[in-house]
């Protein structure tokens, strides 16, 4: 398999998201949900160094997420010369009882996390609630960290429509093992029964200076949204409205969905610069055939097609509960070993959700 690495400026690409019947043309921009510094006592960086970080690596937001810390973006200093679109968004990471963490998105005060059950349910939804309470949006992070929560601890939650599908932190299990679903199998078993949830990839950085694939590092997952402008209340519209995709090491030069098909089409040159980085980790595969491969998703996580080009349109079954893809691209690392690098389009839903 053959990768050609082509060093490329990141740059925001804009091109027409269908949902429906609409036609807007928005911009996509990338962003980060779930980053921490210092102030959490098991990072490595400043809020000033981690906002500059992302900010000269190509992303146009970021929210600095610390357990029940509230930062307010206004008291960190950023970057005097910004040479893309840059904000940063208001949150915070509500740090619970039963190892249950969500990012708060876009609040206006510190969320409680301090919950008198001891049920998992009710704790995610105190934590949701508060977030809702403060002027934000919630996403349940990293499930299977510690395999903490499992998919019946969240189907009855209510208003929760976003959870971290992929975490890039080393230690988070997103795969799952023998007796845990992995983060996607839990994704489909709360889809296929009825709940309204889209799927987040961060990187959950802590380690910004040594790059390893043992520490916590900044670039292994991020959100690519497409909104009408950069502003918090925009981003956490659209991305509560499932206007994004997530990804741990793909980007699309197309999306296009309306409610007949989608149309993908990947970024490979920017892909190729972004995996070959030295702080990119993939999953390990066997396929040594395929450089990309596009799979169309339905009702309990069955694979309905699968075509291994790097573009493909597809025509939507209807006879499906919803329809999402996923996206494959794969590469020799420098071990010669393969390796599988995602990205999630969000469902389509078919059954009046």
């Amino acid at each position: 398999m053959k990768i050609i690495t082509t060093y490329l400026m990141f740059i925001i690409i804009s091109f027409v998201f269908f949902i429906g019947c609409s036609s807007d043309k928005q911009k996509w921009y990338r962003g980060n949900t779930h980053a921490h510094t210092v102030i959490c006592g098991h990072a490595d960086s400043t809020p000033e160094f981690v906002t500059a970080w992302y900010h000269s690596h190509g992303y146009n937001f970021l929210i600095l997420s610390e357990h029940n810390h509230f930062i307010d973006p206004d008291t960190v200093k950023k970057p005097t010369e910004l040479d893309n679109e840059f904000i940063l968004i208001p949150g915070e990471e509500v740090t619970g009882k039963k190892i249950i963490h969500t990012t708060a998105m876009n609040i206006n005060k510190i969320v409680d996390w301090k919950s008198e059950s001891e049920n998992k349910t009710d704790i995610i939804q105190y934590h949701v609630d508060g977030t809702i309470e403060a002027g934000g949006q919630a996403i349940l992070n990293h499930p299977n960290y510690k395999y903490a929560v499992g998919a019946s601890d969240i189907i009855d939650v209510e208003n929760l429509y976003m959870f971290e599908l992929y975490n890039g932190h080393p230690k988070v299990n997103n795969e799952g093992d023998e007796n845990h679903l992995s983060t996607e199998e839990i994704w489909d078993s709360l889809l296929t029964a009825g709940m309204k949830i889209y799927g987040v990839a961060s990187d959950d950085a802590h380690h910004f200076h040594t790059i390893d694939s043992a520490h916590s590092n900044p670039g292994r997952g991020w959100v690519m949204v497409n909104a009408l402008e950069l502003t918090p209340a925009a981003i956490t519209n659209a991305m509560t409205d499932g206007k994004f995709y997530a990804s741990s090491g793909v980007f699309l030069e197309e999306l296009t969905v309306t409610s007949d098909y989608i149309k993908i089409i990947i970024d490979e040159v920017k892909t190729t610069e972004q995996i070959s980085k030295e702080n990119m980790n993939g999953r390990s595969s066997t396929d040594s055939t395929n450089e990309f491969s596009l799979e169309f998703i339905g009702d309990g996580g069955k694979i309905i097609k699968t075509i291994n080009s790097s573009s493909a349109t597809y025509n939507f079954d209807k006879s499906q509960k919803y329809i999402r893809a996923k996206i494959i691209v794969r590469r020799n690392n420098r071990f010669g070993a393969i390796e599988e690098f995602y990205a999630w389009t969000q469902p389509v839903f078919f059954d009046g959700r």
